[in-house]
Formats: C-alpha cells, sequence, structure tokens
C-alpha cells in the first residue's frame, strides 16, 4: 500500500497504518537526519543524528528484522518498546538495543478480526525473497461443540530453507492467538519442520486438538514434500476467464452443492463414491483436475486418491469455496 507521500507500506495489512504521516516538523527544525523513508533516522540505542537526543515511535524509523532494510512501523506496542529502550540509554549510557521489528499488527472490523506478521507474499518478492511458498488453511479455532469461530490463514515460508517468514489470519475466531504464535516463530527463526510438533496447550474450550496453527504447519509441510499441489482461487478463476478448461471437480455432497456452487462448470462427485465413479473423470491421465469442498480437506482425500489411480495432474483448490472470492451461481 502507498501512502499519499508516496511511501509505500510492505505490509499487506495496511489498513492498520491507514493515513500514517511521520511527524518530523520539530526534528528537522533541531537539523535531525531525517531518513530516505521520511522518518527520523535513529541507531539501535534509538539515538538520533545528535548525540544527545532520542526518538522513538511513529516519527522513526526502524529497521525489519527479516531484511534488514529500514522500515516504517508505526505501531503503539512499538513505541512503549522503543520508549523503554531510549529511557534507558538516556538515564545511563547506551547499552540497551532495540532490535527491530518484523511489523505484526491486529485490527478488528466489526465480527472479524484481521491480522498479520512478517512479510507479506508481495512484500517478500520485492525483497528478494523469490523462491518461496504459500499455503491457506480454513478451520475452526475450536471445536464446533465449543462454539468454535472460522480462522482463515495465509502461510509464507521459504521454499529451500523452510523459515517462516510471514503470516495473515482474518476472521471471526482467535485471530491474536495465531498471530502472535507466527509472530514468535519468525523472531525464532523457525522452520516449517520446528513447529509441525509444536507442544502447544490444548483443551477442547481453547483450541483443537491439532492447533489451527500446527495444522497450517502441517500443510506447508505437505506441500514442500510434494504431498500436496495446491492451487490458489485467483489462479482457478484466472483460468476460467482466460477460457481454459480444466476438470473442476467438487467432492461435496449433493446439499451442499445445491446451497451454494460455484458455477464454473465444475463436475460434482462427492468424495465417498469417487473410488466408485472414476469413469466419469477425464481419461487422459494428463488432464488437470482442480479438486475443491467447503475447505479442500476432502478435496486434499480426493487428490490422493485420483493420484493413486494413475492422473498425474491433480491440484487443490487451497482454501475451497469458503475461500472463493469471486461470483458464486446463485
Amino acid at each position: 500500500m502507498k501512502l499519499q507521500n508516496g511511501i509505500e507500506l510492505p505490509c499487506e495489512l495496511a489498513v492498520v497504518a491507514v493515513g500514517v504521516r511521520p511527524n518530523i516538523q520539530l526534528a528537522q527544525a533541531a537539523g535531525l537526519k531525517i531518513g530516505d523513508l521520511g522518518g527520523i533516522e535513529v541507531n539501535e540505542y534509538m539515538q538520533t543524528s545528535d548525540p544527545d537526543i532520542y526518538a522513538v515511535g511513529d516519527c522513526v524509523e526502524t529497521v525489519s528484522r527479516i531484511t534488514g532494510k529500514k522500515v516504517l512501523a508505526p505501531y503503539g506496542d512499538l513505541a512503549n518498546l522503543q520508549g523503554r529502550v531510549a529511557g534507558e540509554n538516556a538515564a545511563s549510557e547506551n547499552w540497551v538495543t532495540f532490535p527491530g521489528t518484523i511489523q505484526t499488527g491486529i485490527c478488528k472490523v466489526f465480527d472479524y478480526a484481521a491480522g498479520s506478521t512478517g512479510l507479506s507474499e508481495t512484500a517478500a518478492k520485492r525483497h528478494g525473497y523469490q523462491d518461496t511458498l504459500t499455503v491457506i488453511n480454513i478451520n475452526l479455532d475450536k471445536p464446533a461443540f465449543m462454539k468454535g469461530e472460522l480462522l482463515v490463514t495465509k502461510l509464507l515460508a521459504d521454499k529451500k530453507t523452510g523459515r517462516v517468514l510471514g503470516a495473515q489470519c482474518i476472521g471471526p475466531g482467535n485471530v491474536s492467538k495465531q498471530i502472535a504464535q507466527w509472530s514468535m516463530a519468525i523472531q525464532g527463526k523457525l522452520t516449517v519442520e520446528d513447529l509441525i510438533n509444536a507442544d502447544l496447550p490444548y483443551a477442547p474450550p481453547f483450541s483443537l486438538a491439532i492447533d489451527h496453527f500446527i495444522a497450517t504447519a502441517h500443510i506447508m509441510q505437505n506441500k514442500m514434500k510434494g504431498r500436496l499441489k495446491g492451487i490458489s482461487c485467483k489462479e482457478v478463476w484466472d483460468k476460467v476467464l482466460a477460457g481454459e478448461k480444466p476438470f473442476i471437480l467438487d467432492v461435496r455432497g449433493p446439499e451442499e452443492f445445491e446451497a451454494m456452487r460455484l458455477g464454473i462448470h465444475e463436475t460434482v462427485i462427492p468424495l465417498g463414491v469417487l473410488r466408485k465413479r472414476m469413469k466419469e473423470l477425464p481419461s487422459d491421465k494428463e488432464k488437470e483436475i482442480i479438486c475443491y469442498c467447503r475447505i479442500s480437506l476432502r478435496a486434499y482425500e480426493a487428490s490422493l486418491v485420483l493420484a493413486g489411480n494413475g492422473w498425474k495432474n491433480v491440484k487443490v483448490m487451497e482454501g475451497g469455496i469458503t475461500a472463493w472470492p469471486y461470483p458464486r451461481e446463485k
């Protein structure tokens, strides 16, 4: 997102910074050095170009702990953390440092929370991370019998090392918990393999037996190991608009299909009868087949069934029909 002064924020959750413009008039009047992004330039001690002046908060530039580059990070919690560092150093000597930020933010929009931490997919590419993988996981934050609410998480990781680079989460569920966990994973430079058996607190009032956080890591591990070939809703929609004709397979039940369907010439074969109705699938084993269901868990199972029976180009639409942001058939 670009602000009015042309500054581009690397976080996709730009809503938390809408309208922010560093207030640097006093700093300019004092002759302090201003950085390229329009904020006051400070060192790791929060010290400005004048060694007797410290600056913190929305008006300063800080460093990304992921890329090492300067960023604007107008977050209230960071301002307080920076203030503690500056206060200690001003009261004694420069011995406490501020390590930077991964730009973790969250906001509430009516009944939904939206949070982001680390790099977005777009920002990662802009900063030179060209070989990355993303996955989308949609599930509840706790069991349905405990009134669980929906969570939609997008995870970004480095394909070669497996290091977690960023995550976004939205939904009426406990988004804050998910973003907090991903934030610590990123700051700890943890990999997907580090997280697949994470020991988190579990009881039905608080979490699924396999927490949404861990399940997201499992999906990423499946993709990294080639067990999951995913395709985003956007990529599917682009194929439809381009006139391409992949075989689109909806593995939900008939009642689900009647209640809500995409209307993109999909074929409905419920997962439970898929093995009995394989003659309805393309005879060409190289034909692209895109599977989906409500959240694409059954679609993943279907993709394994098809792959086990010889189809070589089977993909899963990540997030399923729940993640579909385009027009549906009414």
